[in-house]
Order: C-alpha cells, then sequence, then structure tokens
C-alpha cells in the first residue's frame, strides 16, 4: 500500500539535477519534496534521484544503478553519493581557514556558509575569529570587544554596520561628485539602500524611496 501511494504522487516530484559540490543540501530539498508530495515508497525515491543525476556521476555510480539493492534501494544510493562527494572533514576545515574575502557579500551569507562547513560541529573561539578575519577593519576591531557567542547574532550585528559603512561611502560619493546644496544630504538619506549605494545601476528598490520622485522633478532617465 506504501509503495502505491508513493507513485501515485511521484508524478507531481520533480528534483533539481544532483548538486555534487553540495550533495547534503540537494538530500534535504529532495526529501522535502518527497515529504510534501507523500512520496514514500523506497524504490519510487530511489529512481527519481537516479533521474536527477548527471551524466559524469551517473557513470561513477553505475554498477549500484545496474545491480540495486533488493531493499534499502534509496538508502544506499543516498550514503553512496553522500560518501563519493560530501567533504570529509579535512577538507571542511581547509575551506573554513582559506576562506574567500567578503567582498561583495553581506556577512551573514559569509556567516551561512561557515556554518554549513562546520556541520554538526559546535562554534568555538576560533571559529569566531576566522570570522571576524573576512571582516573590514573598523567591523572587525568593535566586534572584537563585543561579547556575541551566538553566531547568528555575531552575524546579524556586522551586518547593520556593514549596511551602514556601505551608506556612509555612497553618500560620500555622491557629496563629492555633485554640487551641494541644503538639501542634498536630506534627500540622498531619503533613497532606500539599494538606490544610496548603486544609484541609477540599482535593480532592485525597498521603500520608503524618494529615487523615482527625485528623479522625475530633475528630468533625469531611469
Amino acid at each position: 500500500m506504501d509503495q502505491q501511494a508513493g507513485k501515485q504522487n511521484a508524478v507531481a516530484v520533480k528534483l533539481p539535477t544532483f548538486w555534487a559540490e553540495e550533495p547534503r543540501v540537494w538530500f534535504r530539498q529532495a526529501e522535502a519534496q518527497f515529504a510534501l508530495k507523500g512520496v514514500t515508497a523506497d524504490e519510487t525515491k530511489f529512481y527519481y534521484v537516479v533521474s536527477a543525476l548527471d551524466q559524469t556521476t551517473a557513470k561513477r555510480l553505475i554498477e549500484l544503478l545496474d545491480n540495486p539493492p533488493q531493499a534499502e534501494k534509496y538508502n544506499t544510493i543516498k550514503s553512496k553519493l553522500l560518501q563519493s562527494f560530501a567533504l570529509s572533514p579535512q577538507e571542511r576545515a581547509a575551506r573554513l581557514l582559506n576562506m574567500s574575502p567578503l567582498g561583495d557579500r553581506k556577512p551573514t551569507e559569509m556567516m551561512d556558509e561557515m556554518l554549513a562547513l562546520l556541520g554538526d560541529h559546535h562554534p568555538c573561539f576560533l571559529f569566531k575569529h576566522l570570522f571576524l578575519q573576512q571582516m573590514p577593519e573598523n567591523i572587525r576591531i568593535v566586534l572584537a570587544k563585543e561579547d556575541l557567542d551566538n553566531p547568528r547574532d555575531l552575524a546579524q550585528r556586522a551586518d547593520q554596520m556593514w549596511l551602514s559603512r556601505s551608506s556612509d561611502y555612497r553618500i560620500s560619493k555622491l557629496s563629492k561628485n555633485k554640487p551641494t546644496s541644503p538639501n542634498t544630504m536630506e534627500t540622498v538619506s531619503n533613497f532606500c539602500f539599494y538606490h544610496r549605494r548603486f544609484g541609477k545601476k540599482a535593480r532592485q528598490c525597498c521603500p520608503p524611496c524618494s529615487w523615482q520622485q527625485e528623479n522625475d522633478k530633475a528630468g533625469c532617465p531611469q
């Protein structure tokens, strides 16, 4: 009965192509789809995973695909894929120690990546140090003195400072490039984050924002 119910609902399941770089994340999404659609049959889940494999990955599992076990098909292929593609503890540690620079990412985005690499391990004082290393100096100095043990709280605080720093930079740049007037700073402060930072190149806009209104008054192209 269980297998029949799984097959009846399986037609509604659409899995993304297997992510060799993030197999654990992929399986979480696949299993969420199975749960939402009521797919519980072992064989049905197995063949949906097989259908989501790219050619290179399928080749590596050809022996299993040619001769699947009689039972526990899904758990077998899941274990095989995690064993083949999931990062080892040494690889996760190496990535944490050699994180890419913050760049245009928000600190919370970097924290998400670091916590994913940490896995089931509890963050320690060294983890906080590795995160702070990637922050701009002015943010790093302030946060190093704050008593924030929760990594999410630390990242949220860094976000606030990072956004404030970006807004200040944008306002400073605008003030240097445009004639100043008593209303200039007030006008800029009424822009949303995206228009303060990117100006006319902004692809998003969050209310309240006076960008459209101010440019309509000035007759500027959008």
